[in-house]
């Protein structure tokens, strides 16, 4: 586990996801699930909502066919909407728009990753994935690279070439056979949302995605196929600590010495 931790950092988002094999019967499950959540601290409940997932068919008599496939999502919450629970048939999200220090979160995984345990018996892990998603406004005279090292950024304005704004990204493997990418996001006030898959968020957040103020959207997400066991909160909780480590070493490589400074 790493000890490197800000005193006010950066953050936005902070999710935690578990992928295990599909539970086709996953709402026999919800009830329970929910009334052990609503009793413990996270009373909210929304309606469920629909989503799609899709998938390349690649069999010689397919012919490369797409499929969609819509499934029921559930979302959770505390009343401050800091927290939020998301279940579907295959995985098991956490998402933290407070989040601090680790040691303020780990009590809520584990009570949630518990409650999940408890009510939802013989799930199977496949996948798990950290998440760092940072906001950085730009006041003043301050530009990206004052925030930002220049190689994450890219290619820099050219004289009269102007960059109209940059999403890049930057992909590492680590040792353990995880996969880590960096994804830097610049386009100026109005021009950012959080990714896709994570809205709608229903959550409540620390700074506004439509200030008028320029600002960079900094993400980090570590991921890697989870350890053949069943589905524990202990186990679940000591997996998700590890990918903090190289999450922790990419995220000080990639913002400058001035940011880590202003964040202690």
């Amino acid at each position: 586990m790493s000890d490197f931790s800000l005193n006010n950092p950066p953050l936005i988002c902070v999710v935690a996801r578990v992928q295990f094999a599909p539970v086709e019967k996953i709402a026999n499950y919800i009830s329970d699930l929910q009334e052990a959540l609503r009793l413990n601290g996270y009373p909210l409940v929304q309606d469920p909502i629909t989503t799609k997932s899709w998938r390349i068919d690649d069999r010689a008599d397919a012919g490369m066919n797409v499929a969609f496939q819509e499934f029921s999502r559930w979302n959770f919450s505390n009343v401050e909407k800091t927290v939020t629970i998301r279940v579907d048939r295959e995985s098991v999200t956490l998402l933290f728009t407070d989040y601090d220090h680790f040691k303020n979160a780990e009590p809520h995984y584990r009570k949630i990753l518990t409650m999940v345990e408890k009510a939802i018996p013989a799930l199977l892990p496949q996948l798990v994935q950290l998440r760092y998603i940072a906001h950085i406004p730009l006041q003043g005279e301050s530009g990206p690279m004052d925030w930002v090292t220049p190689t994450v950024i890219g290619m820099p304005n050219l004289g009269e070439l102007r960059r109209q704004g940059s999403i890049s990204e930057t992909s590492f493997v680590s040792p353990e056979g995880g996969q880590l990418v960096v994804r830097y996001m610049s386009l100026g006030p109005n021009g950012l949302t959080l990714p896709p898959d994570l809205l709608p968020l229903n959550a409540k957040l620390k700074y506004s995605l439509q200030s008028e103020v320029p600002f960079i959207m900094l993400e980090n997400l570590h991921q890697r196929q989870a350890d053949e066991t069943a589905f524990t909160a202990e186990s679940c909780l000591a997996q998700l600590s590890a990918l903090r480590k190289h999450n922790t070493e990419v995220f000080k490589a990639t913002v400058t010495p001035k940011a880590l400074d202003s964040w202690k």
